[in-house]
């Protein structure tokens, strides 16, 4: 396995557990973080929805505070190429079905392909889900959702990065001018405006440089929460986090913004 492809793998896995990695907290909170989390379901780098059970995510938060993000790096597994039987491939089909009910047969075939180079016939999938009474259609109903005002309880605890569409100025690269930037980072607790730069373009080094700004002079945040913009999809920002222990967090494309 190559290098970036070991360092996403250690980057996704610190997503999952960076909010049990945070030293503040005692072994009994760290805990039931760790329940918490193994109950949830969490998008790969391949684009699969995946749980974790509690023994997984324990060993990643003692090698991440033992290692870095160097100790979540992945290692060959000892039972690598042992054979699956047909039933244990269709019993991963019917748990990737309900981590996502929305996913289509077909989805969850190509899927199991891609990452364990077993392929299964589409249609026997299909049966067997049906079978096990994991049609997209019984489990697709959703309930309404509600939304609240959250608010951080001390500085530092988290962070709210936004970026915002100013007057029109010159562009100091090409002809004519266009909106300016302003990318912004202000602490939830005190809603102290950290750091702020204005720029030209909508890149992730102006997001970084606000970052850097802001911990030189506040000290490094347990939470970093941002849109789900490119700069702030970009690998740079995410392996800082990982490297500083910052928590990333993205808000819900659709959901009302918690930084209003």
């Amino acid at each position: 396995m190559d290098h970036h492809r070991s360092e996403q793998i250690a980057l996704f896995r610190f997503s999952v557990v960076a909010e049990a990695t945070n030293p503040r907290l005692t072994p009994v909170e760290r805990g039931l973080v760790v329940r918490r989390l193994a109950a949830g379901s969490f998008e790969d780098v391949d684009g699969v929805t995946r749980c974790f059970s509690r023994a997984t995510l324990d060993r990643w938060v003692a090698a991440y505070r033992s290692k870095g993000l160097g100790g979540l790096e992945p290692h060959p597994r000892s039972d690598a190429g042992r054979p699956r039987d047909q039933g244990a491939w269709l019993a991963e089909a019917a748990r990737l079905r309900r981590e996502l009910p929305e996913r289509s047969s077909a989805a969850i075939v190509e899927a199991i392909g891609r990452i364990h180079k077993v392929w299964l016939s589409e249609r026997t999938v299909r049966a067997h889900l049906a079978r096990e009474g994991l049609s997209r259609a019984a489990l697709c109903s959703e309930p309404a959702k509600a939304f609240g005002r959250f608010q951080a309880q001390r500085p530092n605890e988290l962070w709210c990065g936004d970026v915002c569409h100013g007057p029109f100025v010159p562009h100091p690269r090409v002809a004519g001018s266009r909106r300016g930037r302003l990318f912004s980072l202000l602490d939830d607790h005190s809603r102290l405006i950290l750091a702020g730069r204005w720029g030209p373009e909508e890149n992730t080094r102006a997001g970084q440089d606000v970052l850097r700004a802001a911990v030189v002079h506040r000290g490094v945040p347990e939470a970093l929460l941002v849109d789900n913009g490119a700069p702030f999809r970009a690998h740079q920002l995410a392996r800082s986090c990982a490297v500083l222990g910052i928590r990333l967090v993205f808000a819900k494309p659709y959901a009302p913004p918690l930084t209003g």
